[in-house]
């Protein structure tokens, strides 16, 4: 019974470290690729340490996504801010 739910407890932490893995990689393409980036790989190598298959492709797209938000943070945030503005003003107009 104890094996059981140290399994529930170990897949709910595995999901929790995914998510929050995810999300912090999509966020290195926005701001402080550096670090959400770093936050990426950590979460990444703690869900593959507890035995989730997730890990492995989490930590190598976070990797990746790191690296082009070094390179083009600038670009793609302000293709964001103008998309917004856009959306923005559209709806102001209706």
């Amino acid at each position: 019974m104890e094996r059981i739910n140290a399994q529930k407890t170990s897949a709910r932490s595995n999901i929790f470290l995914l998510a929050i893995g995810w999300i912090s990689a999509l966020l290195s393409l926005l701001i402080y690729p550096f670090i959400f980036g770093v936050v990426g790989v950590i979460t990444g190598i703690l869900a593959s340490k507890n035995g989730s298959r997730a890990g492995l492709p989490l930590i190598v797209s976070s990797i990746i996504l790191m690296g082009i938000g070094l390179i083009f943070s600038g670009v793609i945030m302000n293709y964001v801010r103008h998309y917004l503005a856009y959306i923005h003003n559209k709806r102001a107009r209706m």
